[in-house]
């Protein structure tokens, strides 16, 4: 419903929202009709929020999550009490939303797939750069005993002594060198 040119955010959230409905209508097997039907929200509204031309106002929100049975804030996340208005979104994000907006249903869902990608790999990428190799830092005896402590057996129990002094010689003696040659 043209009403002026959309904010970045705006267009954000319409994605936002239009995923969530679908996503909802995906998990209750439901179709379109079915959400106009049983909500008196006119098809093309229901359309226009599905592929994110335009956002729900809130006495329509309320009827679409009447019929999933969820919470408004489920579908829109800003009517959630935690919901901060001044988010600021980057030119990238905002450029990225202004033409994923533009693309075709199946072209969103690559631009999604692939987002969904890079943010599983980057989480990846921080929990692997929360391990800092041995080998960076000078360690005193005490403090290669601590860590070779922690460690455990292979098969997920804990280490004899015995192991452990061979864990501790062998990192100790790598660390020196004197392991190489």
């Amino acid at each position: 419903m043209g009403r002026g040119k959309s904010t970045p955010q705006d267009e954000a959230m319409k994605l936002i929202v239009s995923s969530n409905i679908r996503k909802f209508l995906n998990e209750k097997r439901k179709k379109a009709i079915d959400l106009q039907k049983n909500t008196g929200i006119s098809q093309s509204s229901i359309s226009e929020y599905i592929n994110g031309k335009s956002l729900p106002n809130p006495g329509n929100l309320q009827k679409i999550a009447d019929f999933f049975n969820v919470l408004r804030e489920d579908i829109d996340p800003r009517h959630a009490e935690d919901w901060e208005e001044n988010i600021v979104t980057s030119d990238i994000v905002q450029e990225i939303t202004e033409i994923s907006s533009q693309l075709t249903e199946p072209r969103q869902k690559v631009v999604l797939s692939t987002a969904q990608v890079q943010k599983k790999e980057q989480d990846e990428q921080e929990n692997n750069s929360k391990i800092i190799p041995i080998s960076k830092k000078k360690y005193t005896d005490d403090e290669l005993r601590d860590i070779v402590s922690r460690g455990v057996a292979s098969d997920g129990t804990e280490q004899t002594e015995a192991e452990k002094e061979f864990f501790f010689n062998l990192i100790k003696n790598h660390l020196e060198g004197k392991d190489e040659g």
